[in-house]
């Protein structure tokens, strides 16, 4: 529902549609990064799916977490992904390059749980070294995690996980942590993503550098 007032718009999204309430969203809160998501089935079928519902979650121990949602064209399904990390408990967040936005939404496809995405989408892939599920070759970084736990909110479900060990394909950090990468690739409202990553200096007094 929408109200129209002389200084903008007001929403109340629980009368909204869920269409229409998760477009809304999804505009107020952009760009969005993305957590590329790999996992393995206990059959040992590889899957691949991108997520932007992500964000950091703890910094001890350093723990990531994002949301999914139900399987396109269902009630309560379950995608593959969530169905994974629940038989094994491993998964791997890949952080997508600027130039792997064609991979990205060729990995979004909903497939039959058989489909292997990595061949769908025509990823490379490298070993991981900790957890079963393999890297995204080429993607800034590579987290290799283990589910912590999973929290059920409405019709998602918000899957936290603890970070065992993080790989970048070239050297992005220095000694302090620090990036001047710019190429990472992020989620718009609609049908877009952005390369757009302009830094602007503002530092709060006392904030870690």
């Amino acid at each position: 529902m929408t109200l129209q007032s002389l200084h903008g718009q007001h929403f109340l999204p629980d009368r909204m549609e869920p269409d229409a309430a998760y477009k809304l969203i999804s505009a107020c809160v952009q760009p969005r990064p993305i957590a590329w998501v790999s996992t393995i089935s206990p059959g040992g079928v590889r899957n691949l799916a991108p997520f932007s519902f992500f964000t950091v979650a703890s910094r001890t121990p350093v723990s990531v977490m994002f949301s999914i949602g139900e399987r396109l064209g269902t009630i309560g399904g379950i995608k593959d992904t969530l169905a994974n990390i629940r038989a094994t408990r491993e998964l791997v967040v890949n952080i997508p390059a600027a130039g792997q936005a064609d991979s990205v939404a060729g990995s979004s496809a909903t497939v039959d749980p058989d489909v292997d995405e990595f061949d769908l989408a025509d990823v490379p892939t490298v070993a991981s070294r900790l957890v079963r599920p393999e890297s995204v070759d080429g993607a800034l970084f590579s987290l290799e995690c283990v589910l912590s736990h999973e929290v059920p909110v409405g019709t998602d479900v918000v899957i936290v996980a603890r970070v065992l060990a993080v790989t970048s394909r070239r050297q992005l950090l220095d000694e302090a942590m620090h990036i001047e990468e710019t190429g990472f690739l992020g989620r718009l409202a609609g049908p877009y993503f952005t390369t757009e990553m302009n830094r602007v200096p503002q530092m709060q007094p006392g904030a870690p550098r």
